[in-house]
């Protein structure tokens, strides 16, 4: 998952407590994680977790009961088996435009075709900014020098540059329960001097948002430093903007952040070089043979990951369960009333290239002919919050048809046992279908920190999969995609 947001209530994007409290009497393992995780889920938000307050009507009840006993959780984690081994025999990663890509791209392709699809390559590219170095000092009131990777790192999608300026904390949250929404509003960054470096805490938006308020008030440069509000929250983290920046952008820790905001007259040196790299790479789509397709149902799942791993939860999870509902949708011989694409985008993580690329070639007749997008990303999540797209008001402004998509995910969820929360972040491959004011959804299990704390990173990997809620989640997956499929026009 392309990650742009700081919390989430119930992200991006973008909650996730390891603290784990006594055990709940009568309650189901799952269950009790869900729960545990939702009572600290007030992390990584974007909107308040609850479901529409004026409730749109579902579509009809379908019995998805011979699809959901096909998707099994075993043969979901088989996929994630061999995009794991994949991984491992490719450097370590499945990032778009590399080896390990490739690989993963026939292997998926393989597995539907075996299965009785007709797939296609959707070939795209793009330029990504790599970076080279990053340098960070203190220059004022006392010359430090900080060591990249351990104590700042430049953030993807970063503005390349060099700066040397007085830092400027923005609403910063240090003590109590460190909750913050600094740097999300434009009124942050009233009497902003210009030409100064932005410092602004982790939390609440997206960390675009926070830089394009910090760009617009005439920051030079802008750094991120994190939360702090739990111990998984203190330490550097990844981040991704959605867009690249003008200006250099990099994350710090709390403490250091801390340091600097508690320092009058504090100035930085910061330093941000990169290259360009042209990268092409594909989509791999795959259509039901029958169905009407001025009524196409999209479910899709990002293949890419990122190069620091090998992107097991991040997103081979929502990969084998797209993957896995294709296979068993074909061998169980439905025919659905609308046509259903399955769609596994590549570049995602570099900023939603490809689910963009793929909506861009759609013609008016293809943008109205597409029903729904249901997305899977990160559904595997080892300490896992079950949650849902939606924009949690009863007012929203998602295309019309969203809010089905999320009471049908709610409903099946709550049905078996797990309440689950909402989120509104648009870190993922549907932000290109809602651009398009195509109706979306998705489910999503939460990323870094507590819910994941191997986001992005080496030890993404299977043996951190919570096998249970993977299972739950491509049930969610199976019986929404079966509802929408067979849909009346």
């Amino acid at each position: 998952m392309l990650r742009s947001a700081g919390r989430r209530s119930g992200g991006g994007a973008g909650g996730r407590n390891e603290r784990v409290p006594g055990s709940l009497d009568g309650v189901s393992p799952l269950l009790q994680k869900t729960l545990i995780a939702a009572a600290a889920v007030v992390a990584f938000a974007v909107v308040v977790g609850v479901v529409f307050g004026a409730r749109p009507t579902s579509p009809r009840v379908v019995d998805s009961d011979r699809l959901r006993a096909a998707v099994t959780t075993e043969a979901v984690t088989a996929h994630l088996q061999a995009l794991q081994a994949i991984a491992d025999a490719h450097n370590g990663n499945r990032a778009a435009g590399t080896t390990g890509y490739a690989a993963s791209m026939d292997y998926v392709q393989a597995q539907l075709e075996q299965a009785g699809y007709q797939t296609r390559r959707q070939q795209f590219s793009y330029d990504r900014p790599d970076f080279t170095r990053a340098t960070l000092q203190r220059t004022m009131p006392t010359r430090t020098d900080y060591v990249v990777m351990r104590d700042h790192r430049p953030l993807a999608q970063s503005g390349a540059g060099s700066v040397t300026a007085p830092v400027t904390a923005i609403d910063l949250n240090l003590g109590r329960d460190r909750s913050s929404t600094s740097g999300c509003e434009a009124s942050d960054f009233t009497g902003f001097p210009r030409g100064n470096i932005a410092l602004v805490q982790r939390g609440t938006c997206q960390f675009e948002a926070k830089v394009d308020h910090a760009v617009a008030a005439g920051a030079s440069g802008v750094v991120v430093l994190n939360q702090g509000d739990d111990p998984s929250r203190r330490g550097l983290f990844a981040g991704t903007l959605g867009s690249e920046a003008t200006v250099p952008v990099v994350a710090t820790t709390f403490d250091l952040g801390a340091e600097w905001a508690a320092a009058p007259g504090t100035t930085l040196t910061l330093a941000v070089e990169a290259t360009v790299t042209r990268v092409t790479t594909e989509n791999l789509l795959a259509d039901t043979p029958s169905g009407a397709d001025q009524r196409t149902v999209v479910v899709g799942a990002h293949l890419d990951g990122v190069v620091e791993g090998p992107g097991i939860n991040d997103n081979a999870s929502g990969v084998g369960a797209v993957l896995e509902t294709a296979v068993r949708f074909s061998e169980l011989g439905i025919q659905p009333h609308n046509r259903v694409r399955f769609a596994f985008w590549g570049g995602e993580e570099d900023g939603l290239h490809g689910s963009a690329h793929y909506v861009a070639q759609l013609d008016d007749a293809g943008r109205r002919g597409t029903a729904r997008y249901l997305n899977l990303d990160m559904v595997g999540s080892p300490n896992p919050v079950a949650s849902v797209y939606g924009d949690g008001e009863p007012d929203s402004e998602w295309p019309a048809g969203s809010g089905e998509i999320q009471t049908v995910l709610t409903d099946f969820l709550t049905s078996q046992g797990v309440t689950p929360q909402t989120v509104s972040f648009r870190a993922s491959d549907h932000a290109s279908f809602l651009a398009a004011e195509i109706p979306v959804g998705g489910l999503f299990t939460g990323a870094d920190d507590g819910a994941d704390p191997c986001y992005h990173q080496a030890c993404d990997r299977l043996e951190t999969i919570d096998r249970d809620m993977l299972g739950l989640m491509a049930d969610a997956a199976a019986h929404a995609t079966l509802t929408f499929a067979q849909a009346p026009g």
